[in-house]
């Protein structure tokens, strides 16, 4: 279903059962997935705010099952034939922004007024709360949960539950593990890893030595939280515990 009032390119791609909402703008090379719906308002693949974009031909690939409510916007990439991509099952809230070159995985939340800047990753099952903004580059964790109103500019781990402006690791975000349905021995083992990465007195790479030097990357979460650690760009959040006091900035 297409609403009268909405606007749709005709290179764009609608996959079966799309809803398409009043007022609508999909633009340019955009290929929605089946089951998807969108809220009044939602514009996607827009020209992206890049100084850089110079009109290459570019998109927006979204997978299935996602629901985008009032006003979200999600932009095409930067640079020939890059597209960039939200997988499946996703809530993205309303006034939420993804800019160009984003990646958000399957079955994550982006709570109302989410702003995702360029070129950001987030992994399956994560969570953002609303008003979070997350600088360009930037990935967040599978199944990490990061609080309201935060600002997010170095990359938070998979797993964590993080807050805060600036951002801090406040623990594992135990209760969404749970729900998820991990192995309570997975559980554990991740809790001991985030002890020796935050509440040790060793450097990022000495923690993660440690912790494969304790076997806890047998478990397979443990070694994708080392692997993405040992990936990072940006650099891993490390700040943790409550925020400081103001005028004690760490």
């Amino acid at each position: 279903m297409i609403h009268p009032t909405a606007v749709v390119e005709p290179e764009v791609e609608l996959g079966p059962d799309v809803e398409v909402g009043p007022f609508c703008r999909f633009e340019g090379r955009v290929r929605v997935g089946p089951r998807c719906r969108f809220m009044t308002g939602v514009a996607i693949g827009g020209v992206p705010m890049d100084r850089r974009y110079a009109g290459e031909p570019t998109g927006v690939v979204i997978g299935a099952g996602n629901t985008f409510h009032e006003y979200a916007t999600v932009q095409r990439a930067t640079g020939a034939d890059a597209v960039t991509a939200i997988g499946d099952a996703n809530r993205v809230m309303a006034y939420v922004h993804v800019a160009h070159n984003c990646r958000v995985g399957n079955g994550c939340t982006l709570t109302n007024g989410v702003q995702l800047a360029g070129h950001v990753t987030v992994g399956d099952g994560a969570n953002i709360g609303g008003l979070t903004g997350v600088h360009q580059f930037c990935r967040i964790g599978e199944l990490a949960m990061v609080g309201a109103c935060s600002y997010v500019s170095r990359d938070i781990p998979p797993f964590a539950l993080a807050a805060g402006n600036p951002c801090r690791i406040r623990g594992v975000n135990a209760v969404g593990l749970r729900r998820a349905g991990l192995d309570p021995a997975a559980v554990s083992a991740l809790q001991q890893a985030y002890r020796r990465l935050y509440r040790s007195d060793l450097n990022l790479g000495q923690a993660l030595r440690r912790i494969e030097q304790e076997r806890l990357s047998d478990f397979a979460e443990v070694a994708r939280l080392v692997e993405f650690c040992r990936a990072a760009g940006r650099g891993i959040e490390l700040r943790s515990g409550p925020e400081p006091e103001p005028g004690k900035e760490q």
